[in-house]
């Protein structure tokens, strides 16, 4: 990922989860990250992940206990109204905001047409990572959808990203990488017969890490579950991985030659 906290692009991503402190022990032991729990009663018990004191990322609890733990992320935008009005407009919906959090910024969630779920984050006190790209940190983030075209024309009539795309896998597949400012930050894989019909497009983030197959192994060792063992693509080596609560998320160790882990 070579931009982020810039209009359009990614700038947050956060954990809903029905064990916050389950959470909080978990990602400590796999990233080190710390966690910082808002003490503002209004904040709902809501949670920073930490990394050397800078913020990696949210935690909080689910809205209910029946939902599934998830990681959501979040687009930057200078006005969070008018990126909502353009989500209705392109076939999206929009299911929580716009609203105010607290003093920090202002923020909605969405889905695309395709039903994957995203934020959308005005910055105010708070503007988003204060770390990316780094070991420990988000450094990619990838829609998985069976539809692959009309996430395209979505998402660049509502944040203006360009996309451009290569073959992938076999049987004439592609790749899309997305990009702002014709800086990359994640792309676009077409869902295959690997994922049950129930699973619906979703976002998946990724954390970079150092060695993919010890960060995988340590997730196993902390009660978590490695979906896709540790597997070397072009850009590096990554494993996905979720979580004891059942949130999935991805860890990538960049190859020597990659340069999307430079820039960001």
């Amino acid at each position: 990922m070579r931009i982020s906290n810039a209009p359009s692009a990614p700038c947050w991503a956060d954990l809903s989860t029905p064990e916050p402190a389950a959470a909080h022990r978990f990602y400590g032991a796999l990233f080190g990250w710390e966690t910082w729990v808002v003490p503002d009663p209004a904040a709902g018990g809501y949670g920073v992940f930490q990394l050397g004191g800078a913020a990696v990322g949210g935690v909080g609890p689910t809205a209910a206990e029946d939902r599934p733990a998830a990681w959501l992320p979040y687009f930057q935008s200078a006005g969070a109204d008018a990126v909502t009005a353009r989500v209705e407009g392109n076939g999206g919906t929009v299911t929580l905001g716009p609203e105010d959090v607290l003093e920090q910024g202002r923020m909605a969630l969405c889905a695309d047409p395709t039903g994957a779920a995203f934020g959308v984050w005005q910055p105010r006190e708070r503007p988003g990572f204060g770390v990316a790209n780094e070991p420990g940190s988000f450094c990619w983030f990838e829609l998985a959808a069976r539809d692959t075209a009309r996430p395209k024309d979505f998402y660049a009539a509502v944040f203006g990203w360009a996309s451009r795309s290569r073959p992938f896998g076999a049987g004439g597949s592609e790749y899309t990488e997305w990009t702002v400012s014709d800086q990359p930050f994640g792309g676009m894989a077409p869902m295959s017969g690997a994922f049950p019909p129930s699973v619906r497009a979703h976002w998946l983030v990724y954390v970079a890490v150092d060695d993919c197959d010890a960060a995988a192994a340590r997730c196993a060792r902390q009660g978590g579950d490695v979906l896709v063992p540790p597997t070397t693509v072009e850009p590096g080596r990554f494993s996905v991985l979720a979580d004891p609560q059942g949130a999935v998320f991805a860890v990538l160790a960049f190859g020597a030659l990659s340069d999307l882990g430079r820039g960001a």
